[in-house]
């Protein structure tokens, strides 16, 4: 394992490392079938290609020095109309927060968020929501996350 971790975004190029490790968290959250797993990242893959350079979708990956990158993470923008609670109506999203096995517990998925959130805040962005495991739950609370009330309708009900 190398020694010194950078973080920089993610441009068209990183493509193949953000679905590689896109895999690694849903394989983490106990997706096993392979042929769905190959489907995801068939996605995954035109998703980014075109919503990258439309600035739709910005991830950030940790590299070593030696350029293997051992954690993502990811953010979308929704605009929503403003409210009294957010005067911008922005909305951001994070996502794909993951880090490889041997790399976890050493700060690198912090130091992502940190300048996720910072990138956020510079663009006025006052609200931001996620969706955690119970293994990164106590990161994003110390980050300043809260419990919510959202709710959720799953397959267009």
């Amino acid at each position: 394992m190398s020694g010194e971790i950078s973080i920089r975004q993610a441009t068209l190029a990183d493509i193949p490392e953000l679905v590689r490790l896109r895999r690694v968290m849903f394989e983490a959250m106990g997706f096993d079938d392979p042929a769905q797993l190959d489907a995801a990242d068939i996605s995954a893959e035109s998703y980014f290609s075109l919503a990258i350079p439309a600035d739709e979708f910005l991830g950030w990956l940790a590299v070593t020095d030696s350029g293997q990158v051992v954690a993502t993470g990811g953010v979308v923008i929704d605009q929503h109309p403003p409210g009294p609670l957010n005067l911008s109506g922005k909305c951001g999203y994070i996502m794909n927060l993951v880090t490889l096995p041997a790399y976890q517990r050493r700060g690198i998925a912090r130091r992502i968020m940190q300048v996720m959130l910072a990138w956020l805040k510079d663009r006025g962005v006052q609200r931001v929501t996620l969706h955690t495991s119970d293994f990164g739950k106590s990161l994003y609370q110390e980050l300043g996350f809260v419990d919510s009330n959202e709710m959720r309708l799953e397959g267009g009900q």
